[in-house]
């Protein structure tokens, strides 16, 4: 399976898709701002006028879009992938979106004699180059058999879902993890700043506990700097816990805590905080304390 498709070159997709090319696989790509993938391009990467078109040239199509309006469009569109897909094509998208979306576009592929697998990731863009990321894989198991190799170039660790929602609703969760810490992150910072003990010294005492995570260490360093360059977006955060609240509200779970989480994302993105990093939901824990730019630098 040498013939890949790739649509969707934003923060993650582009390295995913560098990744492949360094793997020697041949790459049909689209997007919908055409010049993300000029790079790509001038690597040998073809270039597809619209998704029914790198579904004709691909006998696998990955995608990482924004969201599920987003891959219901690329899939089921006027130019969408289900117009030009042939019989036995996997399509394995690789974005956050609803466990609806990924149920209905199982049966709408399968009904055409293809296959659609969820596989969405956790990690970061270095990740993604790296081919670090960890990759949670839902649907039909022949079709997975077939797609893992290339799988298994961008991710150094896969599980495998039997049920596609499985995957989908792995990552909700997951992702409910990653909201949860930066806002345990964010208020001890703040609490720390107003009461005299610096980011420095908590992180330090957090590196030597058992208390410690990776994350708390690589964006404590970022919000110490007030370094809010988007590695995820604030406005994608506040739609992924969107998505675990409908998720779990179907499933007849309260999720309580992420229902105070999800009130601090949307103020920072009615701040105007949607487009940097969602760890700049540490500004609206500031502006709640009245933490002055003085105590910022502290």
């Amino acid at each position: 399976m040498r013939d890949i498709g790739f649509i969707g070159l934003g923060i993650m997709g582009r390295p995913m898709a560098e990744r492949l090319l360094d793997a020697g696989y041949a790459l049909t790509v689209f997007n919908r701002t055409p010049q993300k993938a000029e790079p790509l391009r001038a690597r040998g990467a073809q270039w597809a006028h619209s998704p029914e078109e790198v579904a004709h040239r691909s006998a696998l199509i990955l995608t990482m879009v924004s969201d599920s309006a987003a891959l219901e469009e690329i899939a089921r569109g006027p130019e969408g992938i289900l117009r030009g897909i042939r019989p036995n094509t996997i399509h394995v998208d690789m974005s956050t979106v609803s466990p609806e979306t990924t149920e209905r576009l199982e049966r709408a592929y399968r009904e055409r004699e293809a296959a659609f697998l969820h596989a969405p990731v956790l990690g970061n863009w270095r990740q993604a180059a790296e081919g670090k990321l960890l990759i949670f894989v839902g649907g039909d198991p022949q079709a997975y058999q077939r797609c893992e190799p290339v799988l298994r170039v961008l991710g150094h660790r896969i599980w495998y879902f039997e049920r596609i929602a499985q995957a989908t609703h792995m990552k909700l969760i997951a992702n409910s993890f990653i909201a949860g810490m930066i806002l345990t992150l964010a208020q001890a910072f703040v609490f720390g700043r107003r009461v005299g003990i610096s980011p420095d010294r908590l992180l330090e005492i957090l590196d030597a506990s058992a208390l410690n995570a990776p994350m708390y260490q690589s964006k404590g360093r970022t919000m110490r700097e007030r370094n809010f360059r988007p590695n995820f977006y604030t406005r994608h955060m506040l739609k992924d816990v969107d998505l675990a609240l409908e998720a779990a509200r179907r499933a007849n779970v309260p999720l309580p805590v992420l229902s105070v989480i999800r009130e601090l994302f949307v103020t920072a993105v009615a701040r105007g905080f949607g487009e940097e990093d969602y760890s700049a939901v540490l500004k609206v824990l500031e502006e709640m304390a009245g933490v002055t730019p003085q105590e910022q630098g502290a």
